[in-house]
């Protein structure tokens, strides 16, 4: 291709560029930020980002002359929008290295160690202030402000403060984002650990709505996506996503006693349980 802009071979233009790791710390930067992201990435295999911007890249043109690309990271798999135009993701960064030195601790201390490495995410943006989503008229969707947001490139986590938190908000904060961690990356499982799990609502699955017994608990589905028309709640993906979910957000003596009514349910938890433990993710131990 690049011959056609050149009358010889000597003419062509050249595009060549070293490849660039955007989220690594670049080899000359220093200060105590620069150090604490190596320290982690060393510690963690994970790289740590506390800017969704990653850098500058410098691209020639036709003409020769260099252009300034900047290279942002793209959460547009965890977005969605029923706008015309996609909304864009705001944060709030940290501006001091004492907090970004303490949400990192925390991550690496208390986070991590209870998260087997399949869930491990590729790197982390760790923001002050919960995430907001803001559309292309610069106004803030209404009410739509989240602390977790996992994402194929990044798992951005607003932390605030951690060094004000009380050990019970820690531990809520910890909860939540392992539960992120686990429900975003839990198709790295093998579908066939499921086997059992699917087993008990094997005949239901897929199928319309009024041909599910009333209610729909007696089929063994949880009413986590029953109300959500963009999904199919009684598929495997979401009985298996609302059962994930609902061992993290409640214990197992309160999940017993709310589904004592339908031991499908229980059956189906008692399986997602033994999955999630059998590869490291401590549920009801």
């Amino acid at each position: 291709v690049s011959g056609l802009l050149a009358c010889s071979k000597e003419d062509w233009f050249e595009n060549l560029q070293p490849e660039i790791n955007f989220f690594a710390v670049p080899e000359d930067a220093t200060g105590e930020e620069a150090d604490l992201r190596r320290d982690f990435f060393e510690n963690t295999g994970i790289y740590l980002l506390f800017n969704d911007t990653l850098g500058i890249r410098e691209t020639p043109t036709l003409s020769g002359e260099m252009v300034n690309e900047p290279q942002v990271l793209n959460f547009s798999w965890s977005m969605t929008s029923a706008n015309t135009y996609p909304d864009s993701l705001v944060f709030d960064y940290f501006q001091d290295v004492t907090q970004q030195t303490a949400a990192a601790q925390f991550l690496q201390e208390e986070v991590l160690p209870a998260l087997p490495e399949l869930f491990y995410p590729y790197s982390l943006l760790l923001v002050r202030g919960g995430i907001l989503f803001k559309n292309n008229y610069g106004t803030y969707a209404p009410g739509v402000e989240i602390s977790v947001l996992p994402a194929l490139q990044a798992t951005a986590i607003a932390l605030g403060d951690v060094t004000n938190l009380s050990a019970e908000e820690k531990d809520n904060l910890e909860a939540e984002i392992i539960k992120e961690f686990v429900t975003s990356r839990i198709d790295l499982i093998p579908e066939e650990e499921f086997a059992a799990f699917y087993s008990y609502s094997e005949q239901y699955y897929d199928v319309y709505s009024f041909n599910l017994p009333n209610p729909y608990e007696l089929a063994g589905f949880l009413d986590t996506y029953r109300y959500d028309w963009s999904v199919t709640f009684n598929s495997r993906k979401y009985d298996k996503l609302a059962f994930v979910e609902k061992v993290f957000e409640i214990s197992e003596d309160e999940f017993r006693a709310t589904y004592a009514e339908y031991p499908i349910i229980v059956n189906k938890m008692e399986e997602i349980v033994k999955v999630l433990n059998k590869y490291g993710v401590n549920i009801y131990q």
